[in-house]
């Protein structure tokens, strides 16, 4: 290499770095004219209004979203109208279609948060069929994303299903219509996914997980570092391969089918969703009322603003029962649960425990079905109402044109094997007696349930089983007082909502956590 193209491109790389230099003065002098603008809110309440820190927020505000929200948070904690401050800070920001992010403006009067929550929990199961613990662990979750700053986990809201066609989707786009900053964000590359979470500290919804993150240790890594507050990775960027550390804190919700990673399913809470039967009905999403969007977004929004101090200074004790990964997942949601009162506090227990206890271990896939019709034909062919698992198992091993045969590399399904996908859809084996003999075994009316749902046939079922005939019917006690309007189902039960008794004890706090970072 020449002398003279030696310092041409030395030259290049100093140019640049003067720049970048330059560029990141130019963006700290900002942030510590405006932090200096609070701090003088106390005396001088017009500082953060004077046209040059206007300016100042204004830049901050299209170039780094999540330092615009902290700043929004530190001015409404210093009693600033940050009405008034989004008008004069507004601009066009990402493309033609307005701001990334547009600003929900809080709602007008102060909300009843534990009504909220509940009526979050209500409207979801207007459009997606599930457990009612699952739609209370939902309406939390979404809850804890307006609260973002203001709590140190940050749990993936894990929506999963044993097969296709359960209402994962739906689920997301629900989230993706009240969650705090949504960025559906299906097929991201790790590199983008990383650089949009340190961007915009948005809330990230990646559907069709189970096919993005097949083989991607990368994007999973990126997803685990974000799971506590100041979680970051750091990349090289630029030519000269400089190492940048890019924030991965957020809140992130994976949606797809069967089980994720272990590292991904031990920071999660698991929303599993189960298919609709015939005589299940539940409203298109599409059709959402307009007027019952907006107003639970602002009901939310005007939530954390009324709340926010009283969620950073919680310090809830774990949820009796959990394990120490597990109760830091629900702590984010206890914390709120905690700030709202009412119900909630008790309620939360008893979600976390059952929704915790939904088996996490890899989900069936379509060889579920294939699994499922066989049971039932081994029922039918037999006459039987119980069956013992190993007359089970050797019954599947028979039909040589099944899969069970060769099931476990080359060798029959197992008995553990066998239950391990049985338990995918909630049938577990028991002590039954036939006869004179008592051993391990299933009965048939364990499945029905499982063949209603997934092995469906041309005349409705009429289960008597059905969990989805009465809401929250088996383990709370508090009666629904907004009642959520709309649902057209007239075959379906609905008893007054979180119907039923239950007790959990409390255990002994544990330490505070961090302090809170505010801006």
């Amino acid at each position: 290499m020449t002398s003279a193209v030696s310092d041409s491109i030395e030259d290049r790389g100093v140019a640049w770095l003067d720049q970048h230099r330059a560029e990141q003065d130019e963006e700290g002098g900002r942030l510590a004219r405006i932090r200096s603008a609070i701090s003088r809110l106390e005396d001088d309440p017009g500082a953060l209004f004077e046209q040059s820190i206007l300016d100042d927020i204004t830049s901050v505000r299209q170039e780094s979203p999540a330092d615009w929200q902290r700043i929004r948070a530190a001015a409404k904690k210093a009693k600033v109208q940050v009405g008034e401050l989004d008008k004069l800070t507004k601009t066009l920001g990402s493309g033609e279609g307005g701001e990334m992010f547009p600003t929900v403006e809080p709602w007008p009067e102060p909300v009843d948060g534990v009504a909220l929550i509940r009526e979050l929990s209500d409207t979801l199961r207007r459009f997606v069929v599930c457990d009612p613990e699952v739609a209370d662990a939902a309406a939390l979750w979404i809850t804890f994303t307006w609260f973002i700053d203001e709590v140190h986990v940050a749990p993936i809201a894990n929506i999963t299903a044993p097969l296709a066609n359960c209402g994962k989707s739906t689920l997301l786009e629900f989230m993706e219509t009240f969650v705090y900053q949504p960025l559906k964000c299906d097929g991201i590359s790790p590199a983008a996914l990383f650089r949009s979470m340190d961007r915009w500290q948005a809330t990230m919804l990646v559907d069709e997980v189970d096919t993005f993150l097949r083989d991607n240790e990368d994007a999973r890594g990126v997803i685990n570092s974000g799971h506590r507050r100041n979680g970051f990775i750091i990349r090289v960027v630029g030519d000269d391969h400089e190492p940048k550390r890019f924030a991965t804190w957020g809140a992130k919700a994976l949606c797809g089918i069967g089980s994720i990673a272990n590292t991904l399913a031990s920071r999660s809470i698991r929303l599993e969703l189960r298919r609709k039967m015939p005589h299940e009905t539940v409203e298109n999403i599409r059709f959402m009322p307009p007027e019952l969007r907006q107003r639970l977004q602002q009901q939310l929004a005007r939530l954390h603003e009324d709340l926010a101090d009283t969620v950073a200074a919680a310090r809830p004790t774990p949820v009796p029962g959990l394990s120490n990964r597990a109760a830091d997942n629900w702590e984010p949601l206890k914390q709120i649960a905690d700030a709202v009162g009412g119900e909630w506090p008790e309620r939360l227990k008893a979600v976390a425990i059952t929704v915790t206890r939904m088996d996490d271990e890899e989900q069936a896939s379509d060889v579920g079905t294939e699994l499922l019709k066989d049971i039932k034909g081994v029922f039918e062919e037999k006459k039987a109402n119980s069956i013992f698992t190993a007359d089970l198992t050797e019954a599947l091993w028979a039909d040589s044109e099944a899969p069970w045969n060769t099931w476990n590399r080359g060798k029959p399904m197992s008995a553990r094997q066998l239950s391990a996908k049985l338990a995918d859809f909630g049938v577990r084996s028991k002590q039954i007696r036939i006869g004179s003999s008592t051993k391990k075994g299933y009965r048939k009316e364990d499945f029905k349930d499982a063949f209603d749902r997934y092995l469906p046939t041309d005349t409705p079922s009429q289960s008597e089983t059905a969990k989805q005939s009465h809401n929250h019917g088996d383990y709370s006690d508090f009666p629904n007082e907004t009642e959520s309007p709309g649902v057209s189902d007239a075959k379906r039960c609905e008893p007054h909502n979180h119907a039923g008794r239950f007790d959990v004890s409390e255990e002994t706090p544990r330490p505070s956590g961090k302090n809170r970072e505010v801006f």
